[in-house]
């Protein structure tokens, strides 16, 4: 199949059902994108269409405008990059989307029939309004994503589990933790502070320094 076929019928079916829900979808460029926007945050998913004939989904991403605003208050991000039409600041990622079977981490799915086409957009269509209307619900409430954060802990493994982005999300995590009044939150900078004293990462230590200083004057929303 072409590749413009493929992308026709799949527009046509996510514009039937995202459309209505307010989503504004930008199918140009390599990474065809899909934005939910609103004052809080932004949701969004992108795809790619790839000349092998393999087309990828990339499950959903959740940008909290308040953390963003913050973090990048003293971490600037490229502007050229980050549009606020398309583009968006990562906070969170679906990481526990279920994959259609047959679906290659990395490359995607093969469509080469109309039946694997309509069969991966069925699978995309489904993640969209069931799973992932569930991680929309679940983790736009900030307190949710606060403890998802401690089960990462608890469990051996790294906030990476739900927050984006490299070293800037130990600083997301740190302004998640303020702004839920988190009475474990000095548990948390002594965390991000072992990890500054094991990893590599002394580039980022002068944006760490900015964000402790400014961290007592961050207005808690929660008081969980």
């Amino acid at each position: 199949m072409k590749k413009k076929e493929k992308k026709d019928y799949i527009f046509s079916r996510l514009d039937a059902v995202l459309k209505p829900e307010g989503y504004k979808s930008f199918k140009t460029g390599g990474d065809p994108t899909y934005v939910l926007n609103s004052d809080d945050m932004a949701v969004y998913f992108f795809m790619n269409f790839k000349d092998m004939g393999y087309v990828t989904f990339s499950s959903l991403y959740i940008s909290i405008h308040i953390v963003e605003n913050i973090l990048h208050s003293f971490c600037p991000y490229d502007d050229s990059v980050i549009d606020k039409k398309k583009y968006f600041p990562d906070t969170i990622y679906d990481r526990n989307i279920k994959l259609i079977e047959g679906y290659r981490r990395g490359i995607g799915y093969d469509i080469e029939e109309k039946s694997q086409l309509e069969e991966f957009t069925d699978w995309v269509i489904d993640y969209l309004e069931n799973d992932g209307k569930q991680f929309i619900e679940t983790y736009s409430y900030l307190p949710n994503v606060l403890k998802r954060m401690d089960e990462l802990v608890a469990f051996g493994e790294y906030w990476t589990g739900i927050l984006c982005g490299g070293v800037p999300h130990l600083f997301e995590g740190l302004i998640i933790s303020k702004l839920c009044n988190d009475p474990k939150m000095d548990e948390k900078i002594e965390y991000v502070n072992k990890i500054f004293s094991t990893k590599d990462i002394s580039e980022y230590l002068p944006n760490y320094i900015k964000l402790k200083e400014q961290l007592p004057s961050i207005q808690p929303l929660y008081n969980v």
